[in-house]
């Protein structure tokens, strides 16, 4: 009779996610018999879940939404409103349905998702089916509509390792785009995408949303091809590498390598703009705001994303005053470049024009410990940030005086001081 089986026993069956109460017990424990009873004892969950959440995000979200003031942002305000419905134990298969939603002034999303446990009466896969609808302005260039369908059949090869095999396909509009007039034809058009992806994850953190020791891997890579139905084909790599090394009982060092690459292929002559990396922000390089990192159009100043990226993160974590309330040092260096041949650690821009070198960051955060991971406040000081040219007119005047190659400028540049407040520690 093995208790850690026993456990091991319990644990799958909160994994079917169909039982709020998993009790177990030997028939007879002080007897001496070679062989016993275990016996379960088990409560089944509610079969209709409803989750609700509201929030806020403060950031630099603000501006004109059809003007070109702005382009890195102004402070703004977002109430948030998270709605979630599901569907426990469908059809008495443990299958279960749900529908998430989240309404903001800047992003509504819709997702619909069916999910298979032990599919195909194997303990270690797990088959979802997922719909997605998100109109958002996330990104301060344009806003994105996009639907989305994908399948992911996910597998455990261990306690440490597991792969993710999924196909997607989206359809992804822009408008109210802020860029040259002679660069939306390349970069603007509805674009129809079919990905095959893989995903491998390794995870030896004692903590996802505290660590203080361990290491995580993730590695996902996808091709999109014409015989998915895409009208670009293209390949996507992203790795992930994050470790954390405590010094004594409370401090920890942790650390974080980001990389990504875009590689056409063929198709479009450009990778449009709602499929480019975009980055910057609270969870990778707080020199800048959300979304901000990377080249910009020439003209106006916004983004315009990159197909290459690389960041690393350092961070000092500490106690400060009781259990709940601690501090980080941190330095944060990288950038999203033109493309990978660009990738360089140089730390001087050339001119308003270079946009392709290394962003460096330093700061000081705060952490308070909550039940559902870390509030967080983090203050960046950037000594290179970038410069960059903006646009003082509308979009007529823009249309008129590119055609005659006349556009007035104004010297714009990332401020040096960027504030963050967030949920769940950087990585």
């Amino acid at each position: 009779i093995s208790q850690s089986q026993i456990a091991e026993t319990q644990q799958k069956l909160y994994d079917l996610g169909i039982f709020a109460k998993v009790q177990a017990a030997v028939q007879n424990p002080d007897g001496v018999e070679e062989n016993k009873y275990v016996l379960f004892q088990l409560e089944e969950a509610n079969k209709y879940s409803l989750t609700t959440a509201v929030g806020a995000q403060l950031a630099r979200i603000g501006g004109g939404i059809t003007t070109f003031d702005a382009p890195a942002g102004q402070t703004g305000f977002s109430p948030r409103l998270s709605v979630g419905l599901s569907r426990l134990n469908l059809f008495g298969l443990a299958h279960t349905i749900s529908i998430q939603t989240l309404i903001s002034t800047i992003e509504q999303r819709a997702i619909a998702s069916y999910l298979i446990p032990q599919f195909a009466n194997h303990e270690n896969l797990t088959l979802t089916f997922a719909a997605l609808f998100d109109n958002s302005y996330d990104i301060r260039t344009f806003a994105s509509r996009r639907w989305e369908g994908s399948a992911q059949l996910a597998q455990r090869l261990s306690r440490t390792n597991s792969l993710q095999y999924r196909f997607s396909f989206r359809r992804s509009a822009v408008s109210d785009v802020k860029i040259s007039p002679e660069l939306v034809p390349l970069l603007s058009q509805p674009v129809r995408v079919g990905m095959l992806s893989m995903s491998y994850i390794y995870d030896r953190r004692d903590s996802s949303t505290d660590t203080h020791r361990g290491m995580l891997n993730t590695v996902d890579a996808g091709v999109s091809l014409a015989a998915f139905s895409s009208q670009t084909d293209f390949t996507r790599l992203i790795f992930r590498n994050s470790t954390y090394h405590p010094i004594g009982r409370e401090v920890v060092i942790a650390r974080s390598l980001q990389f990504g690459y875009i590689n056409r292929i063929g198709g479009l002559a450009e990778i449009p703009l709602a499929e480019r990396l975009y980055a910057g922000g609270a969870s990778s390089q707080r020199a800048f705001p959300d979304n901000q990192a990377g080249p910009r159009d020439l003209v106006t100043g916004f983004p315009l994303g990159g197909t290459a990226m690389l960041f690393h993160s350092t961070e000092l974590r500490f106690p400060m005053f009781g259990e709940n309330l601690g501090g980080v040092l941190f330095h944060d260096m990288g950038n999203v470049y033109s493309d990978i041949g660009s990738i360089n650690f140089r730390f001087r821009q050339r001119n308003p024009e270079d946009f392709d070198y290394m962003v460096h960051s330093v700061g000081f955060g705060l952490r308070y410990r909550t039940p559902v991971g870390p509030l967080r406040v983090d203050f960046s000081v950037s000594p290179d940030p970038p410069r960059f040219n903006g646009f003082p007119g509308d979009l007529q005047d823009l249309i008129r005086c590119t055609s005659t190659h006349t556009c007035p400028t104004t010297r714009q540049i990332i401020s040096h001081f960027q504030f963050h407040f967030s949920l769940g520690q950087t990585f």
